[in-house]
């Protein structure tokens, strides 16, 4: 029977070691230093064998991350990796279970991870939650801007970390289930990774309205991060890309995907575009996730939610009872209940309160059973846009 244990810095160069098999890693000086940082932020979980050799690892790393305005702590699955003579033994299963009942006890309300199989880390409750929109266009392609009177700047590293994390909190795109990043994990996310260059864009009054992350390779220029606060903000930072057309090949940028694209500023659309799946997501305790939820206060009448088939965190299935007392909603959990009851699966119930999907399409395929008037009450406590994430675990 294997061990699970987390593991500390005296296990870095194990775990190194099962990732650089697993990914094909190189580890580079750089490599090695990115995931000493990831490693010291997160919980690590390996599974052992009976000689206290390291079999199976998964990594869980905990973020803030602003849902719509709800704060929730997330954790962020990475790294998931078993040497091949180990597999099909169930040891990430094994990881899984006890991750996420440790996350419980820590208040951890929702889960995050980059699937290289969706429909293996389904069994453990995750779903697709995020989409990523993708250009991919002939340099000459990329359509321009109009000149606006503020200026673009390129900054070292330095001089922009403090304008971007700025910046980024400021933008309502990233509070739509966006994490609430730290220093370490921007440093992880931007130099530590690979050499981006970073540009910068002011109003008349010198105030940075909009930034640019980006890497500059032979005939490509790769926007790996672009946000923007207003009109001109965007059309000043698209000058600016515009502006490489001239000396590249092409043009690569790769979005979190709310249900709209850049088509529109465009005098014509571009051909090379296309939505692909990304992240997915699971809520890890249900009662503490409604209890947290400001939009669960705005119910106009009460009602049920029961979950079924939680498998690996079982302390979800059952009913929650939404009772409107006044102006609150008191969050139960109950055996039994007189309210009107939506049933569904914990991926479901992920995706409709995250915003991904809509009741009506849970419907429309008949995963959900509901009368008008419940689906009305139903629809008041769930998010009107689609969720967006710019990290990657």
């Amino acid at each position: 029977m294997s061990e699970i244990r987390q593991m500390g810095t005296e296990s870095l160069r194990d775990m190194l070691n099962i990732v650089a098999y697993a990914f094909q890693w190189q580890l580079s000086e750089r490599n090695v230093q990115r995931f000493t940082s990831l490693a010291a932020n997160s919980w690590n979980y390996g599974s052992f064998d009976e000689e206290g050799k390291l079999a199976s690892q998964v990594m869980a790393t905990p973020f803030q991350v602003d849902l719509f305005g709800d704060q929730h702590t997330m954790a962020g699955i990475g790294f998931v990796a078993t040497y091949p003579e180990y597999r099909s033994q169930g040891r990430i299963d094994r990881i899984m279970k006890q991750l996420l009942a440790d996350c419980r006890k820590k208040g951890v309300t929702l889960s995050y991870l980059a699937p290289f199989s969706y429909s293996f880390y389904r069994r453990y409750g995750y779903e697709l939650t995020f989409e990523r929109a993708v250009y991919e266009v002939p340099a000459m392609e990329w359509p321009d801007s109009l000149k606006v009177p503020g200026t673009t700047r390129r900054l070292l590293w330095e001089s922009a970390q403090e304008v971007l994390h700025e910046l980024y909190q400021k933008a309502p795109r990233h509070h739509k289930g966006g994490l609430v990043r730290a220093a370490w994990w921007e440093a992880f996310k931007f130099p530590l990774r690979k050499d981006y260059q970073y540009a910068v864009y002011y109003d008349e009054q010198g105030v940075p309205q909009g930034y640019l992350v980006y890497l500059l390779e032979p005939g490509l220029l790769t926007i790996a991060e672009w946000t923007w606060l207003t009109g001109d903000a965007y059309r000043g930072l698209n000058r600016f890309v515009a502006s490489h057309k001239g000396s590249l090949a092409k043009i690569s940028y790769d979005v979190g995907f709310d249900g709209h694209n850049l088509q529109f500023l465009a005098v014509n659309p571009m051909e090379a575009y296309r939505v692909r799946p990304e992240m997915m997501a699971r809520v890890v305790d249900v009662e503490s996730f409604l209890k947290n939820s400001k939009k669960v206060q705005s119910l106009p009448a009460s009602l049920a939610i029961e979950i079924h088939d939680d498998h690996y965190a079982p302390w979800n299935n059952g009913i929650f009872q939404l009772q409107k007392q006044g102006d609150t909603v008191q969050v139960e959990m109950v055996e039994s209940t007189e309210l009107p009851v939506l049933r569904m699966t914990i991926q479901h119930f992920t995706q409709l309160f995250m915003g991904y999907l809509t009741p009506e399409t849970l419907v429309a395929y008949d995963f959900l059973k509901t009368d008008e008037k419940l689906l009305t009450d139903f629809k008041a406590i769930l998010p009107t846009e689609k969720p967006i994430l710019e990290d990657y675990f």
